[in-house]
């Protein structure tokens, strides 16, 4: 996933710059009343897609159009061939390989190890005058799909990142379009089965509907190595002073709603707008997002974007098929469908939602709260910043959720100047346990959030 930045800026751009749309050729479309078309979204039919972690509803002629997967490190690629035609090709590039030489003296391929069945792992130079990184690729076929497994490690790291990769071809099953009901990591047509204990992974998907082809849906997730990033809606200012250049341009661009939102019980933020093109129709760009939490595989960045009158990949410019109240029902449909699998597999549930305790709490344990909002629940909360306070701090119900406050250094100007040595930073506060609770019902400590040394690459 790019930047949060980045992707707001170009979602954005994409909707302004490439909206020169037409009027329909079809009377019909013209004539059909707005009332029927709101019945036909509201009574569409659904169907359930697992993406990462989580499921969520969408139109049951949303067509999956493209993406990219990463996984422990490795970034993951999917190919539909028959058997004979990917021994081919496997066969292929290992003798090109095998013939074609390095500055070293050796030829390109360094090793090549069998994954078990119809897998394969090769690692190589990647021409002639490689010295500073291998490629480590594994292939594997499973019922008429090709599925890649790219790495670069060091090359002092070729064992280790060989026998990586293998272990994921290991785990990688095929699906179609079922909810696995195991539990792991859903990429498109396939899954890699564990139980969340990749330290990296993100996905992002495309969908487009087939019977209204400019209504498209983008939906992403990436965990947080690091602290997350700014809320939504915090990259305003910045995102408008990007589009700056467009000059008249971005006068037309009109809020429908925005603000906070919880979706599949995680803090998020909402911003929905609207753009008139050159023809004067409407065109929609819905965002959602998350930013998750640090290192947490169930809390990690989740983005989902709707879009109306959407013309990439070439296709032809078409005016928005849905109205404002069209499309807020549909977003309405997806955001709230959105949700975590179980440690179970196809079963489903809330993120941050484990059962209340015994204790009568009136909010469970892993309940999320942002800077600003009102404790629902007196206990202790944790936020992922090492706050000056303590990173687990005891609020009472009714207050409101302060921010983190983060000691930094100094320069030595900023010293002569008083600067203060604190600042303070909008966070997500995490319930951990309840306040002076029964002894036969003392919550399980939570775990401390320090990484362990990772066996990924």
């Amino acid at each position: 996933m790019h930047s949060q930045k980045k992707i707001v800026v170009e979602g954005l751009g994409s909707l302004l710059l490439a909206l020169s749309i037409v009027l329909p050729a079809n009377a019909e479309n013209k004539s059909t009343s707005k009332g029927h078309a709101m019945s036909v979204v509201a009574q569409e039919k659904m169907s359930t897609h697992c993406l990462g972690r989580f499921q969520v509803d969408l139109p049951v002629d949303a067509e999956y159009v493209g993406g990219s997967h990463e996984y422990s490190f490795a970034k993951i690629e999917m190919k539909a061939i028959s058997y004979e035609a990917y021994l081919q090709e496997l066969d292929a590039l290992e003798t090109k390989l095998k013939s074609t030489k390095h500055k070293s003296g050796s030829t390109l391929l360094l090793k090549k190890a069998a994954a078990g069945g119809n897998s394969r792992v090769l690692s190589f130079w990647d021409e002639y005058n490689s010295t500073i990184l291998v490629n480590t690729f594994g292939y594997r076929w499973i019922d008429g799909m090709r599925y890649e497994v790219r790495t670069t490690p060091d090359p002092d790291k070729m064992e280790i990142a060989t026998s990586h990769v293998g272990n994921i071809l290991s785990h990688l099953s095929a699906r179609s379009n079922e909810v696995p009901a195991t539990p792991g990591f859903c990429i498109a047509h396939g899954m890699i089965s564990d139980e969340g204990s990749s330290k990296s992974e993100s996905i992002q998907a495309r969908f487009r509907l087939k019977n209204r082809p400019d209504i498209v849906i983008d939906i992403a997730t990436k965990r947080n190595s690091g602290t997350p990033p700014e809320s939504l809606l915090s990259r305003k200012p910045s995102v408008f002073s990007a589009l700056g250049v467009l000059g008249a341009t971005l006068s037309g661009i009109s809020t429908i709603r925005e603000g906070d939102r919880n979706a599949a019980g995680m803090p998020g933020q909402e911003w929905l707008l609207k753009a008139p093109n050159d023809d004067g129709n409407q065109a929609h760009l819905f965002t959602w997002e998350a930013p998750g939490l640090r290192r947490d595989a169930l809390h990690p960045q989740v983005r989902i974007d709707l879009q109306s009158a959407n013309n990439d990949g070439g296709r032809d410019p078409s005016p928005a098929s849905l109205t404002n109240s069209q499309m807020l029902e549909l977003w309405e449909r997806i955001l709230s469908s959105l949700r975590l699998r179980s440690a179970k597999g196809a079963e489903a549930a809330e993120v941050g939602k484990p059962s209340p305790q015994a204790n009568g709490g009136s909010a469970p344990l892993g309940e999320l709260v942002r800077t600003g909002a009102i404790c629902p629940q007196t206990g202790y909360w944790q936020c992922p910043e090492s706050d000056v306070h303590g990173s687990t701090r005891l609020f009472q119900a009714g207050d409101a959720m302060p921010p983190a406050i983060i000691k930094r250094d100094l320069s030595f100007v900023e010293r002569l100047r008083g600067s203060s040595d604190q600042h303070s930073t909008s966070t997500v506060w995490r319930l951990v346990r309840y306040d002076s609770p029964s002894p036969a019902n003392t919550p399980t400590a939570v775990a401390d959030d320090t990484v362990q040394p990772s066996s990924d690459t």
